[in-house]
């Protein structure tokens, strides 16, 4: 169980951020933002209080590239993963990776509107997710004293904890609603002590009934379940860190389950795959070509992989990269990385990099960037 700790305070913060925009340069946000054909990247990050030089913040920031306008919103925690409201996209939820924080944002306003608590003895663990119909919002929760896994429902209007149900696993992170919002797809860490408590891997839960219909399972000890793309009605793409307890020198894995086909994790190119140290953190699957991103922050480096022949395709070079996304057309893959949180463009097709859009002092320092433009156009398109 993560120990407690006193969240940062909110006084200042606000006025922070404002000085912290402004001394980056950039552009402030104005209402021709998120225009339909732009790029709007959402994402948490963490800057230093330029007040005394030492105060570490958290913010929610929003980037639209074809302005080089931003916008940050100020949180007591580092933002993690984010839950787009299917019915008011202007409202968007983030999540705290093992905390306690989570708040709602108002992209219209450029506010948090309100702050969110986990229930009792519980913390969230970075994902969430809104019924199709925008009244519900899931989020995966573990419970401390056990790790146990849990889906916290809430009404989405006015919070109210509605009850939960299980995840079928331990330490659960990613979530995704697939067909058509009756099925909850999870990724679970597993247990701290392997052979003790649940394996990792990804379960598919009917939401109606909260019953286990599916379950793929990592093969062995080494690795967890922590992020995912799901694929069709039965393909996945699965990133790893090494599982809890490990030494961080460990290594990370990419797996993948096709058809009728375990979850099986890819081992060659050994001289690629052994520099995965660490977690494989971001995914994201480019489907006109099949291929796959993967992101690896302590290995300097992102990489491909084909989902159609599970093999490699290329590495690229990167300080630290962490968060990476598809551009509204689905041209181009957008990918945050550096010490100086910055974006960079690369081909999808050619998978060659673009000077075109590239922007530096992002903010967009955390674990995962979001594209607001092209998951709304996915979601009026569903």
């Amino acid at each position: 169980m993560k120990k407690a700790t006193q969240r940062p305070s909110m006084a200042g913060a606000s006025a922070a951020a404002k000085i912290a925009l402004e001394a980056a340069g950039h552009a402030p946000l104005t209402g021709a933002a998120r225009r339909a054909d732009g790029d709007f990247i959402l994402g948490g990050g963490a800057f230093v209080d330029l007040a005394d030089r030492k105060t570490q913040r958290f913010a929610f920031a929003a980037i639209d590239l074809p302005s080089r306008g931003a916008a940050l919103v100020a949180t007591n925690f580092l933002p993690h993963g984010v839950a787009i409201h299917p019915k008011a996209p202007h409202i968007v939820t983030t999540f705290e990776k093992i905390g306690p924080g989570c708040a709602e944002i108002d992209l219209a306003t450029g506010e948090a509107r309100r702050f969110i608590l986990p229930t009792k003895d519980r913390w969230f663990y970075g994902h969430g997710a809104y019924s199709s119909d925008g009244s519900l919002l899931y989020t995966t929760e573990t419970v401390n004293s056990t790790g146990q896994g849990m889906i916290g429902v809430r009404d989405a209007q006015t919070l109210q904890y509605l009850g939960d149900f299980p995840t079928f696993g331990d330490n659960p992170h990613d979530c995704h609603l697939v067909e058509d919002g009756t099925v909850l797809v999870i990724t679970n860490g597993g247990s701290k002590v392997p052979g003790q408590g649940g394996q990792p891997g990804v379960t598919y839960v009917e939401v109606s009934s909260r019953k286990l219909l599916h379950r793929h399972d990592m093969v062995g000890d080494r690795f967890n379940t922590g992020h995912l793309c799901v694929r069709g009605k039965d393909g996945l793409v699965v990133v790893s860190a090494p599982r809890s307890g490990a030494m961080d020198k460990d290594r990370g894995a990419v797996s993948m389950r096709v058809g009728d086909g375990p979850l099986a994790t890819i081992a060659d190119p050994l001289e690629i795959t052994s520099r995965m140290i660490g977690e494989a953190l971001s995914v994201e699957v480019h489907e006109p070509t099949g291929n796959v991103a993967v992101t690896h922050p302590f290995g300097d480096m992102v990489t491909w992989w084909s989902t159609a022949t599970r093999g490699f395709v290329k590495v690229m070079d990167r300080p630290r990269p962490r968060g990476v996304t598809l551009s509204r057309d689905g041209a181009r893959y957008i990918l945050s990385f550096g010490p100086q949180a910055e974006l960079a463009q690369i081909d999808a097709s050619t998978l060659e990099p673009s000077e075109e859009g590239a922007m530096k002092g992002t903010f967009l320092s955390g674990s995962h960037i979001f594209n607001w433009t092209r998951l709304t156009a996915a979601l009026s398109a569903s």
